[in-house]
């Protein structure tokens, strides 16, 4: 018998070559719609999840004098290194106090990551350890909130602190006068009245519909990015790298969760578009106060050093370009407004 006419559990070679041709072909038309398909439902989980974070936020403000989300003593004055300054906080079971430090810019702001692992308990009793945290699509930050039980065995999610999939405005809990100029001022440890910080309440919102406080820190739907440099009016193009992109890269489309409990997704490239409108009124109102330009240490000292944010700098781990601080800093902060509707 020839090699060609071998039977293999009644077919030929050549016929079983066939199948084995075919069922290759069709796995790679099946595998991108498979792909394509799973993303689909990771985008709809991580926008439920967003409107989750709208629930919280209301029932927060039902119970906290209307109130935004907000763990600080903000009339606090005076502080050293026992106690800290107004933005240390204490988790219900965490032992002392801890303290969201950095460069006086943006000293407390690092809570805007890590709000949920502060408040999710208080909803229900171990509700730290809710999914709603973490984007279904968020790799590398599930894989870091994993390892970090495994690395650190004395880590309890009842007194530690992390961050999650979706960041929380610092405008909530800073007077909107912080973000009238230019170049928001420092914000001085020593001082919660003189750094501008405030509780602000949800109904002194001036824009519920238009004004986001929560969003997706990354643009999971794509796997690449374009990098630019934005300064004022002028766009500088960097050019390709792999990555998810950023929130406020001007090629990101990412969930956001506006005041009034809307969740939509936001073109990034319309927001940049009326900041840069014809209108002086409307470019002003459009431009945050700040470009978003943390340094790098700031994120390796949150432990937040590997998941490719984009912070203009060849630390490693860090790439991208630099773009202004949508969402993060708003004209005019809870007085001013995102996107239109």
């Amino acid at each position: 018998m020839s090699r060609s006419n071998r039977r293999f559990c009644g077919f030929t070679l050549i016929e079983l070559l066939v199948v084995i041709a075919i069922i290759a072909v069709l796995l790679g038309l099946l595998l991108p719609a498979l792909g394509k398909a799973r993303l689909t439902a990771q985008t709809v989980k991580s926008k439920a999840n967003l409107r989750s974070m709208g629930q919280l936020q209301m029932l927060y403000a039902g119970e906290f004098r209307d109130s935004y989300i907000n763990p600080f003593n903000t009339s606090k004055t005076g502080g050293g290194f026992a106690n800290g300054g107004w933005a240390a906080v204490r988790k219900p079971g965490l032992v002392g106090t801890y303290e969201f430090t950095g460069p006086e810019q943006w000293y407390s702001e690092m809570y805007a990551f890590h709000w949920y692992s502060l408040v999710g308990g208080w909803l229900s009793n171990g509700d730290y350890a809710s999914e709603v945290q973490f984007a279904p699509a968020d790799k590398l930050l599930l894989d870091r909130f994993e390892d970090l039980a495994i690395d650190n065995p004395e880590f309890n999610l009842n007194t530690g602190i992390w961050d999650c999939s979706y960041v929380l405005s610092p405008t909530v809990w800073f007077s909107p006068k912080r973000y009238r100029d230019d170049i928001r001022p420092n914000a001085s440890r020593n001082s919660g009245p003189n750094s501008l910080a405030k509780r602000n309440k949800v109904s002194e919102t001036a824009f519920p519909s238009s004004k986001v406080i929560m969003w997706e820190r990354f643009d999971w739907t794509q796997q690449t990015r374009r990098v630019t440099n934005t300064i004022g009016t002028q766009v500088f193009d960097l050019g390709v790298e792999p990555g998810n992109p950023q929130w406020n890269n001007t090629g990101a489309n990412p969930g956001v969760l506006t005041v009034d409990g809307s969740v939509t997704t936001v073109r990034i490239l319309d927001v940049q578009q009326l900041s840069m409108n014809e209108n002086p009124r409307v470019a002003r109102e459009f431009t945050p106060t700040d470009r978003w330009d943390p340094p790098t240490s700031l994120f390796i000292n949150y432990g937040m050093s590997e998941d490719r944010f984009e912070l203009g700098s060849n630390v490693a781990g860090f790439g991208g370009g630099i773009y202004p601080a949508y969402f993060w800093a708003t004209r005019d902060g809870i007085k001013g407004r995102d996107i239109t509707r």
